[in-house]
């Protein structure tokens, strides 16, 4: 029976809280993301009880979490997201898996949108079965049941993809969730936390577009994620 977390925030000592301001010259918060995952790994190891699960958000958590697995000797798996998008709304939402959509409970969509909301959903379901194909084959997620699970993002600048892949975690039979980020901002940590969810993350920016080089290693996002593909190949083979 999955026990919903109280959002208690997290010591202070346990976590940075950075002003960031804007410069292409802004040195990184992490020098790579294997040196971000393990930090992460042992804040989770403070938090978080055994026997606990690693689940990297593709495409962007996948890095990270393989890496807080590593350094923890925690099992690790991936798990597959996707945005919902509304033209003229941007991100609204995301799912995760074969659960239910998150949509934001501020987001209050006109009958007449109600049609567009459901395509955006079913859009965003197909991107995630043509991820899954991508990031785990034919193979299914692993069982969840017994395991604490912490859900885990690279450089969270919006929640949803986060609080979807937790929503999925539960619904697949996890015990207790975590979120868990490198990277967020204030806003991201304050929604997830009125979502009731425990959120562990060692850097917090105001700034809401996030740090401008979170790590150190290479910014590009397609080579981020064919390294992603990979990991997940290998690491939850």
């Amino acid at each position: 029976m999955h026990r919903v977390p109280e959002g208690v925030a997290p010591p202070r000592a346990r976590r940075k809280i950075a002003r960031v301001t804007t410069t292409s010259e802004a040195p990184p918060v992490y020098p790579s993301r294997a040196a971000a995952g393990s930090v992460l790994g042992r804040l989770l190891c403070q938090r978080c009880e055994p026997p606990l699960l690693l689940l990297g958000v593709t495409p962007t958590g996948v890095e990270i979490a393989a890496s807080a697995a590593k350094g923890t000797s925690s099992a690790f798996d991936v798990i597959v997201g996707a945005h919902v998008r509304l033209d003229g709304h941007g991100i609204v939402g995301a799912i995760a898996e074969d659960a239910e959509a998150v949509i934001d409970r501020m987001f209050n969509p006109s009958f007449d949108m109600l049609d567009a909301l459901h395509e955006a959903i079913d859009r965003a379901r197909r991107a995630v079965k043509s991820e899954r194909l991508l990031f785990r084959g034919q193979r299914q997620l692993r069982s969840l049941d017994g395991y604490n699970v912490a859900v885990i993002d690279g450089h969270a600048v919006t929640p949803w993809k986060l609080l979807a892949a937790a929503h999925g975690a539960r619904f697949l039979g996890a015990d207790r969730i975590f979120v868990a980020a490198a990277v967020t901002t204030q806003a991201v940590k304050e929604k997830v936390f009125a979502y009731k969810y425990d959120f562990i993350c060692p850097t917090v920016v105001f700034d809401a577009a996030g740090h401008p080089r979170p790590f150190g290693d290479d910014q590009d996002a397609g080579a981020e994620r064919l390294r992603s593909i990979v990991v997940a190949r290998q690491a939850a083979a």
